[in-house]
């Protein structure tokens, strides 16, 4: 019985220790990734990407750009973020996998990194931003490494990264020989560094150097000998009574040999060097010009990062997206969030914690492979805007077509007006006034941000609906699945001719979008089976025909009409929106406004 005692005792020690160590760690400051991140937002204290950095647990889910696994720090995406300082602090956390930090205005050195201090880091994207010194890496599992101009000087000797797979440091000061495991990367992957030599690019300078000093050897002996053979000639015409000895005349001979020799040599080092520079000149501008080729993946202009292919799994990855595998998703715990008739959408949890959400398109509606398609996945992968949900990457073969995007997790604005497809909301209930016309303003910059975008042609989204406007953590709205639905196949076939509702009908209007099912009742008149021309298109004039359906259904629902605008927004600001939505749904597309106006337009109201 004393046994039993002591050992309890002995427990509630443990146990009070344990209480004590957990309160004195968040006394410290809680989580142990804490101190890097905190020592990162020092530098740039009052940037907006980072006032979300906030209390004493990163991996709350608060933290925008974190992401982690078991508790851990894995991922810190910052991209595009207007950051200044030091890199260095994000390179201490000891879980990190991935760290994105592109186009910002980091500066310093790089620190050395190797398997003691990054065992797992296998994506290192730090381009387009000011970092200077050397690159010392010694990281045999990295992947991915972009770091394309900065100004990072010195040779890559250091440089050993035997399994990346993505590989840039163009736009550099770098110098000396590309070593032979680099060698099998592209001359985009180095051009711009006036110092690199080696394969991919012309042959190093030494090599011609050493032809130099070979033939300012040789000048020096064969100047040498004219004189000498002058000396002997002489010499042998003193000696021989004016006749000319043999002597003299292969001395004679011997100066004419020479100087022919001489003129020989100095004519292949002047086309040796004129092979060179021309061979140099021409990787420059191969370099340069596929940079700003828009078939290439890579694109230094405009800023679109290269599309990696994981593992022969087909899966093409975009920017923040490096780390998805295609057996991974396939093997992940999922859940459906919805089904249409492009097909069903799941929240995927894979292995290392990371949520997304995986649309898999429908057969029927995506019966092969396209071209065209793969030509504007790879576009829309390119999408990064705060009202646009981003695409991470997306599969095109064996059968499979997916799409993955980033999970939103407040649902959709179909769900919080009916209460349906997984959005877990009260229905329309849930939404006053002010929230109404955020997530419109919101859902109409993103679509502005897609008519906008620089592409030919024009990017248009050909399914404007509540279900493709989601909401993030902030419940701010987010546009999905930009053209996605201008591929179908058998989509023009599908779509009902919309009611045609007199002018001051407004709420007929919203009524029959809300009821014609799907994005059926959203469409133009123009797409409409029997109007207009066989297998119509859809442009940006029948994207904002269905974006003022969905304003109209939002403005005129129920409670926005009887509470939400006549009580908190006023009759008068309320028939200012319906009057929008009636300029955006006017039967002709030539008398639409566009989405730039329809912004300008709102934007009184808000």
């Amino acid at each position: 019985m004393a046994d039993f005692h002591h050992c309890c005792s002995f427990l509630m020690l443990l146990l009070a220790a344990w209480c004590v160590h957990g309160e004195v760690e968040v006394a410290n400051g809680g989580h142990q990734d804490l101190p890097p991140l905190l020592s990162f937002k020092a530098y740039n204290p009052t940037a907006a990407a980072l006032e979300s950095w906030v209390g004493g647990n990163p991996c709350s889910g608060s933290w925008i750009g974190v992401r982690c696994s078991r508790g851990r720090v894995v991922g810190v995406f910052l991209d595009n973020a207007s950051l200044a300082g030091s890199v260095a602090p994000l390179l201490e956390l000891a879980g990190l996998s991935v760290l994105a930090v592109r186009r910002n205005s980091l500066s310093g050195h790089l620190p050395p990194l190797d398997n003691s201090t990054s065992p797992r880091l296998r994506h290192l994207l730090v381009s387009h931003n000011q970092l200077t010194g050397g690159l010392r890496l010694s990281l045999p599992s990295l992947v991915t490494l972009r770091a394309e101009h900065n100004g990072f000087h010195g040779g890559l000797r250091a440089l050993r990264v035997p399994m990346v797979r993505s590989f840039n440091v163009s736009r550099n000061m770098l110098d000396g020989e590309i070593s032979g495991d680099l060698s099998r990367f592209p001359s985009s992957s180095f051009g711009g560094n006036l110092g690199l030599c080696g394969l991919p690019l012309p042959r190093c300078v030494h090599a011609y150097n050493a032809i130099g000093e070979s033939s300012s050897n040789a000048t020096t002996s064969i100047s040498q000998s004219p004189t000498a053979a002058m000396e002997a000639s002489t010499s042998n015409l003193s000696s021989s009574d004016g006749s000319l000895s043999k002597v003299s005349v292969t001395a004679l001979m011997a100066t004419g040999i020479g100087n022919a020799a001489l003129m020989l040599i100095s004519l292949a080092i002047s086309v040796a060097m004129f092979v060179y520079m021309r061979r140099k000149l021409r990787s420059w501008k191969g370099a340069s010009d596929a940079a700003l080729s828009f078939e290439e993946e890579d694109k230094v202009g405009n800023g679109e990062e290269k599309a990696q292919k994981s593992g022969g799994g087909g899966l093409v990855c975009f920017e923040g997206g490096e780390e998805l595998r295609l057996e991974s998703l396939l093997k992940a715990s999922a859940e459906v969030l919805g089904k249409g008739v492009s097909g069903s959408t799941y929240k995927a949890v894979l292995e290392d914690g990371i949520v997304v959400a995986v649309k898999r398109l429908s057969a029927l509606q995506f019966p092969g492979r396209s071209k065209a398609f793969d030509r504007h996945m790879r576009l829309a992968g390119r999408l990064r805007h705060r009202h646009v949900v981003s695409l991470r990457g997306y599969c095109n073969s064996n059968g499979e077509r997916l799409l993955v995007y980033d999970y939103l997790p407040n649902g959709s604005l179909q769900s919080l007006l009916h209460g349906s497809n997984g959005g877990g909301g009260g229905g329309a209930r849930s939404l006053d006034w002010a929230a109404r016309k955020a997530i419109l303003f919101g859902a109409a910059q993103g679509l502005n941000y897609i008519h906008t975008f620089p592409a030919r042609p024009a990017l248009v989204h050909a399914s404007v609906k509540p279900s493709n406007i989601l909401l993030d953590e902030h419940g701010a709205a987010c546009v999905s699945e930009c053209g996605v639905m201008r591929y179908a196949a058998n989509i023009q076939q599908s779509i009902p001719q919309p009611p045609r509702c007199p002018p001051g009908l407004f709420l007929d209007r919203a009524a029959a979008a809300a009821g014609g099912g799907g994005w059926h009742g959203y469409a133009a008149p123009e797409l409409a089976s029997g109007a207009g021309a066989a297998g119509a298109r859809a442009t940006q004039e029948s994207d904002v025909y269905s974006f003022g359906m969905v304003l109209l259904e939002v403005v005129t629902a129920d409670n926005a009409v009887d509470g939400g605008g006549g009580g908190d927004g006023g009759e008068e600001e309320t028939m200012g929106w319906v009057k929008i939505g009636m300029l955006c749904t006017a039967e002709a597309p030539e008398e639409r406004p566009r989405m730039a106006q329809v912004l300008a337009m709102m934007g009184e109201f808000m």
